[in-house]
Order: C-alpha cells, then sequence, then structure tokens
C-alpha cells in the first residue's frame, strides 16, 4: 500500500471510528437519568406494580411500559391479599366482609374503586372514566425508562456506506489501486468498495436492535421480584383475572359469528383445551433473544 493510499485510508476510517464513538457518547448522555434510576434501585427491592409496567406480559419478549399488565398486576396482588375476588368471567370485585384499606397506595385506589362497582373487567379500569384514580396511581409508579434502546444500528450502517463508498471514490481519483490486488488499476473501486462497506457494516452489529428493551440487569430483576410478590397466587386465579385484560367482541362481530353457517359434516366439538390451567402453561415463557454486544450501563 502506498504512503497516499495509507493516508487515505487512515483518515477516512478515523472518522468512522470517531462517529461511532460520537454514537456512544449520545447515548451516554441520553440515558444519564435512566442509568442513576436504575442504580438506586439496586438498593432495595423492585415494586411489582413497577415491575408489571416494565416487563409488560407474562411472556418473555414482551413490549416494555404496558400499562394493561401493570392494572392486572394490581388486580392479583389485591386478590392475592385476599381483598378482591375474580369470577370466571374476568370480572373482579371486593371480597365479602370487612377488610382493611390496603397500605399501597395503587391498591388503596384499586380497592375503593371496586367499592362503588358491582363487579368489573381489567379493560374496564383501563377504559373507563369512574377509574381515573386508580389509572393515576397506577401511572405514578411507572418506572422512568424508554420503552425500546433505540435506533443505532441505521446511523452506523450509515455511516459504514459513506465511509466505504467515499474513500473509495478518493482513491480513485487520486489515482490509487485497491490494496491487495495484482492490477493496481483504479477503476476495481468501482467494484470492491462493496466488500468494504460488508467488513465495516459489521461494527453495526455491536448496536442492539432498535426496538430491544434496554436494561437487562433490571428486567431480570423485575421478572424475579414480580415472581415473588405473587408466589402464593393460584393458577386458576391468574388465568380468571387475565380473562377481563382483553375488550369484549362488539356485536357487529358477534353478528357476523352467528351468520356463519357450520357445515353439515364439520366437527361438533370445538377444538382445544379448556382446563384453565392448560390455557396458562400456553403461555409459558417464550424468550426472543433481542441481544446485542452495546447494552451499557446496568
Amino acid at each position: 500500500m502506498s504512503g497516499e493510499m495509507g493516508w487515505i485510508t487512515a483518515g477516512w476510517l478515523l472518522g468512522f471510528a470517531a462517529f461511532n464513538a460520537g454514537l456512544g457518547v449520545a447515548w451516554w448522555r441520553r440515558t444519564r437519568a435512566e442509568r442513576q434510576f436504575v442504580r438506586s434501585s439496586r438498593r432495595s427491592d423492585v415494586d411489582p406494580i413497577q415491575a408489571g409496567w416494565w416487563l409488560g406480559a407474562s411472556w418473555k419478549g414482551a413490549s416494555a411500559q404496558r400499562e394493561g399488565y401493570a392494572a392486572e398486576v394490581a388486580v392479583r396482588l389485591l386478590v392475592l391479599a385476599g381483598h378482591a375476588q375474580a369470577d370466571g368471567s374476568g370480572r373482579i370485585t371486593l371480597a365479602p366482609g370487612q377488610h382493611s384499606t390496603p397500605e399501597d397506595p395503587a391498591l388503596a385506589a384499586l380497592a375503593a374503586c371496586l367499592g362503588r362497582d358491582e363487579g368489573v373487567t381489567v379493560h374496564e379500569l383501563l377504559t373507563e372514566p369512574r377509574f381515573t384514580p386508580f389509572r393515576t396511581a397506577l401511572e405514578s409508579r411507572r418506572a422512568p425508562l424508554r420503552r425500546c434502546f433505540g435506533a443505532y444500528r441505521v446511523p452506523a450502517l450509515l455511516a459504514a456506506f459513506v465511509v466505504s463508498f467515499a474513500m473509495s471514490m478518493n482513491a480513485m481519483l487520486m489515482g490509487n489501486g485497491f490494496p491487495g490486488l495484482s492490477d493496481q488499476d483504479p477503476g476495481w473501486w468501482t467494484l470492491l468498495w462493496m466488500a468494504l462497506w460488508a467488513v465495516l457494516s459489521l461494527l453495526a452489529a455491536a448496536w442492539p436492535p432498535e426496538a430491544s428493551r434496554p436494561w437487562p440487569l433490571f428486567t431480570r430483576r423485575c421478572r424475579a421480584a414480580l415472581a415473588r410478590a405473587l408466589a402464593g397466587e393460584s393458577p386458576e386465579s391468574a388465568y380468571m383475572v387475565s380473562r377481563g385484560a382483553f375488550p369484549p367482541p362488539t356485536s357487529q362481530a358477534s353478528a357476523a359469528g352467528a351468520n356463519v353457517r357450520r357445515t353439515p359434516d364439520g366437527p361438533t366439538e370445538r377444538t382445544g383445551r379448556g382446563d384453565p390451567a392448560e390455557l396458562i402453561d400456553d403461555t409459558a415463557d417464550v424468550d426472543v433473544d433481542h441481544g446485542g454486544g452495546f447494552v451499557g450501563g446496568d
């Protein structure tokens, strides 16, 4: 490699390294408050309602910061404490008898809402105006963390494209051949710059995908905290509460279903399993790996 080509290569590669270093600094500054929260949370156990917010669902790989699962966790905690009960349709009511007000503010707001209602589902808790006090208390328990890592791979890939193409054009205009080829015709850069782009693009793999959940250690602590808080819960109770987490079918959908005619020789029995415990088993953890080489700060 000629001295001129060496300077060209070194200059563009230094620019590429500086760009990726700038991405790292931007991420570091952007997540400063989040890193402080994660560090402070290590001094105590994670709040189970806050853990429900962050986990987003009972299975791994679910989207973070989902209000529906946080509300479901709050209801399950209230049922586990004996203050409420759920029926087979997913409707929650206060348990018979006198009960003291729960110490947890979100659970106390939930119990107060249930005391003024004959029965409510998790979905109604999240949508109807009369349950605003509970939703306000629930929102205050949300962890101040962003739900996904952010777009860093795309800028890294674009930087690799710009550097590889610009380096090739720079070398070709200066009359330098591609390093390592016996034929030092500068025209080879018009094709072989793509090989250089493929090599530089590998650095983008150090950044996690945009939709991946950050703070993996905090995620594991949330799963452990929720497992401890709900350790005494029966699978049937969890299943009954979760049944009310989804909106009921609309009247149009019901009418459309009623108009569907069953074929005479079709099966007369519904397929699938109806046992609640078996249905719960169907939601076993399915881990979607969103990992990457650069997670940092946790």
